[in-house]
């Protein structure tokens, strides 16, 4: 019975991993490969394969810090935005009249 478990748990992580390839959000496919690389990394873990267990290991670590950067680099960014002031909220509602005066350039005297 604890075999068959392990079977479904690797179909299941074999489906996400081939599913991923019709993502196009770098997120979302990075984040099934992750899921789907893990779940096949118990699997050969259970059924000790050393080349399941590296390579699915590596994929999951390499998807990993690539989503641990991109969630990195949004904090970074909404720190950012936080830290600038909104335009739209720091302007005044009232009109501003501008006014504009005609200089006659020969009433202008050389100083």
């Amino acid at each position: 019975m604890e075999a068959m478990v392990y079977d479904v748990i690797s179909w299941i992580g074999l489906a996400i991993c081939i599913g991923a390839f019709f993502i196009k959000d770098v997120f979302w496919l990075r984040l099934a490969t992750l899921v789907g690389c893990a779940l096949m990394f118990f699997y050969y873990l259970f059924i000790a394969i050393p080349q399941g267990v590296i390579s699915n290991l590596l994929v999951l670590l390499i998807n990993a810090y690539y989503l641990g950067l991109f969630a990195w680099q949004r904090h970074k960014t909404n720190q950012l935005m936080a830290a600038e002031p909104d335009v739209e909220t720091t302007a005044t509602a009232e009109p501003v009249q501008v006014t504009t005066t005609r200089v006659n350039p020969d009433a202008v005297t050389a100083a």
